[in-house]
């Protein structure tokens, strides 16, 4: 049997993409708590220093994609991709809408919410500027039923989830605006993804490290006014 073992860090978002998809696989493996780094035996295994990395009996792999094709192809009793070519391609267009136009724009951001730093006025028009773009994009595509590509999560739920979460608490913090309400019709698919087995143990352990992380960088995000912004939504 193939072994996996997952380094990364819990508060990664792409990290967890990676631990749901395990979980929601039924996949054995072990989690190992790993920082990014540019040590030279890092290195050795992911190549730019990044988390998540995949340790599997043939190699090391990274990058979040090619991760998740690869158990697919490797283990493909429980896909995460849809069956047939059209519906594959629609599956990859929403996750690099969501990888390039969301999560990377907000990436941006976390400076000034989650380390301790301030953005630049001019940074925040830019990005705002590009998330109206993809918010309208993501409402003519996203038609969860429950969930985007049928009665189980996939790929694409995974990937638009876990960046949409931190998005979230990016847009709310600066723009006191929802990227996700704004979307509009997930309610059902959100609440459906929060109830799954693998979402509560990562998310789980995402909170705490989280909370952590915040602390350790004198953040001036805070979790629990996050937590009370949902609960009023």
């Amino acid at each position: 049997m193939t072994v996996l073992r997952l380094l990364g860090y819990p508060v990664s978002n792409y990290v967890n993409i990676v631990r749901a998809a395990l979980i929601e696989k039924g996949l054995e493996h072990e989690f190992i708590v790993t920082r990014s780094s540019q040590e030279p035996a890092f290195l050795q295994l992911s190549p730019l220093g990044k988390i998540p990395v995949l340790e599997t009996s043939e190699g090391t792999l990274t990058e979040t994609v090619a991760i998740l094709d690869y158990l697919d192809d490797a283990f493909p009793d429980v896909p995460l991709r849809p069956e047939t070519p059209f519906a594959r391609a629609r599956a990859r267009q929403i996750i690099n809408i969501v990888q390039v136009y969301v999560e990377a724009q907000v990436r941006q951001l976390f400076p000034g919410v989650f380390m301790g730093g301030e953005n630049l006025a001019t940074t925040e028009v830019a990005v705002r500027s590009m998330l109206d773009r993809a918010t309208t994009a993501l409402a003519r595509l996203l038609e969860p039923g429950p969930f985007l590509f049928g009665d189980r999560p996939m790929q694409a739920d995974l990937f638009t989830f876990y960046n949409m979460d931190i998005a979230d608490r990016v847009t709310r913090f600066t723009y006191a605006r929802s990227i996700v309400e704004e979307i509009g019709g997930l309610e059902q698919w959100c609440a459906a993804m929060r109830a799954r087995p693998s979402t509560r143990t990562v998310t789980a352990e995402f909170e705490t490290s989280f909370e952590a992380y915040l602390a350790a960088h004198c953040a001036t995000y805070r979790p629990d006014e996050y937590k009370r912004s949902l609960s009023h939504a």
